[in-house]
C-alpha cells in the first residue's frame, strides 16, 4: 500500500459543460496536433495542488477542507473564452476562463490555502486565477500566428454555466498515458456530505 498520495483539491465540472469545452478542444487538436491536450474526463477547476500527502494525514486534510466548506454556499460558474498563460504571444498553458464566479472561487481557494497552511502545506505564492486547463504547449514550441488567431476568435466563446456546490479532493497517479484522477472525497459547500 502507498504511504503517500499525490493530491489536489478542485471543483468538479458537470458533463454538459465538459461536452461544450470538449468540442472546442477536439477542433483545436485537429488544427494544432503538437499541443498536449487535456482529455475531457480530466477537466476540473483546481483550487489547490497539494503534492504528496501522507496517507495517515488524509483524515486531518478532509476535516480541514470540511471546516472551510461549511462557511461557503454554492455559486454559479460561467465558463467563457479561451486564453493562454502567460499570454497568447508566448502560450505555455491553454485555458477556458471563468466569467461569473471568479470572486467566489478565488475566495474559496484562498480560504482553503489559509486553512491548509495550519497543517503544514505551503501557501500559494502566485495569485489564484480561476481557469480550466485544456492544453499545454510543449517546450521550445513558440506560439504560432494560427494559434493566436484561434484564441482570439474564441476569446468570448460561451461554454455554459454550472452550479459549484461541492469541493472534491482527488488523488492523481501519473503514467505514460497521462494522469489518472481518483476522487477521495466530495465535500458539499455549506453542509456535510458523507
Amino acid at each position: 500500500m502507498k504511504s503517500t498520495l499525490r493530491c489536489f483539491i478542485a471543483l468538479e465540472i458537470p458533463t454538459y459543460v465538459r461536452a461544450q469545452i470538449d468540442k472546442a478542444v477536439r477542433k483545436a487538436a485537429r488544427l494544432f496536433p503538437s499541443i498536449r491536450w487535456t482529455r475531457s474526463d480530466q477537466f476540473h477547476l483546481t483550487l489547490k495542488f497539494l503534492g504528496g500527502v501522507p496517507v495517515a494525514e488524509t483524515p486531518a486534510l478532509l476535516t480541514a477542507v470540511e471546516e472551510v466548506c461549511r462557511r461557503f454556499g454554492s455559486f454559479d460558474l460561467d465558463f467563457q473564452g479561451l486564453g493562454a498563460f502567460p499570454n497568447p504571444e508566448q502560450p505555455h498553458t491553454l485555458w477556458v476562463g471563468i466569467n461569473r464566479g471568479t470572486e467566489e472561487a478565488t475566495t474559496l481557494a484562498g480560504a482553503i490555502d489559509e486553512k491548509l497552511k495550519e497543517l503544514g502545506y505551503p501557501k500559494e505564492h502566485r495569485r489564484f486565477t480561476p481557469h480550466l486547463t485544456i492544453g499545454r504547449v510543449r517546450r521550445g514550441e513558440s506560439g504560432s500566428e494560427e494559434l493566436r488567431a484561434f484564441l482570439s476568435e474564441n476569446a468570448e466563446r460561451d461554454f455554459g454555466v454550472c452550479e459549484a456546490d461541492a469541493v472534491t479532493i482527488y488523488s492523481s497517479e501519473l503514467s505514460r498515458r497521462g494522469p489518472k484522477y481518483e476522487p477521495l472525497a466530495e465535500i458539499s459547500l455549506g453542509r456535510y456530505n458523507f
